[in-house]
């Protein structure tokens, strides 16, 4: 009877293999790309899942992305935060329109004013977005802490700018959510509409939210995008996108 490999060495073995093949096609660049995935710590490696606790780097939207397809991995990132979601979908009879894979995020670090309901990707985002780059920029430039996030809303059936023969928004497939402002623990009230351009706190914090979340989103649209964002933030995970 031939002797049953332990899960380790065939492992090593698979490992070991998938090196080769990197060597013998890639040369050079496979092995750059070999010692990329063994040695770069998991913050920096585009291979490893996103943890919601660590801080963006260059990799991270990387990461994000690579959670598409991944759903089970991508709920486990997910819950791994603290935060409180459950599996969901959003059936539609329109062609590009519904969402097989998403979550319910009934509660996170901030309010949004009940549970909305986007993409997993999308989901991971929000939270990277709401923990490193919301609370950072409220503590440099407003001195309290954001309470809720206002917004327009996630999923809608509908294209681009409600335009008939455009393409589906990513608002269709859940991948989207529109920011309108904040609440802050003080009492204030910050406005995309009323506050976006200012030389103020509330302008300069505007500022740094809509930059932080270029690093985590595929696409970032602002009221310096066009007239009909003028009173929020568009923020989407797609397979490209710009940062407006």
């Amino acid at each position: 009877m031939k002797e049953q490999l332990s899960p380790r060495l065939r492992r090593a073995l698979i490992v070991a293999g998938v090196a080769s093949r990197f060597l013998l096609f890639f040369g050079g660049l496979g092995f750059a790309l070999w010692f990329a995935v063994i040695w770069f710590p998991d913050t920096y490696n585009p291979f490893v899942p996103p943890r919601i606790e660590d801080k963006p780097n260059i990799v991270t939207s990387l990461k994000l992305k690579g959670l598409a397809g991944e759903y089970d991995i991508c709920v486990s990132v997910v819950k791994a935060s603290g935060a409180k979601a459950r599996r969901d979908s959003i059936s539609s009879p329109s062609a590009g329109c519904g969402m097989d894979e998403g979550l319910l995020l009934e509660q996170s670090r901030i309010s949004y004013g009940g549970g909305i309901k986007l993409t997993c990707p999308a989901t991971a985002a929000l939270l990277m977005w709401e923990r490193h780059v919301v609370a950072k920029a409220a503590a440099d430039h407003l001195g309290s802490e954001v309470t809720r996030v206002r917004h327009y809303g996630t999923y809608v059936c509908r294209n681009v700018n409600h335009e008939k023969n455009a393409r589906r928004s990513g608002h269709a497939r859940g991948d989207a959510i529109d920011i309108a402002g904040f609440d802050l623990g003080d009492g204030r009230r910050i406005s995309v509409l009323k506050d976006w351009g200012k030389d103020t706190p509330e302008g300069r914090f505007l500022t740094d939210v809509h930059e932080g979340a270029c690093g985590l989103f595929s696409t970032v649209l602002g009221p310096d995008y066009n007239a009909l964002h003028a009173n929020h933030f568009h923020f989407e995970m797609a397979q490209w996108g710009i940062c407006r």
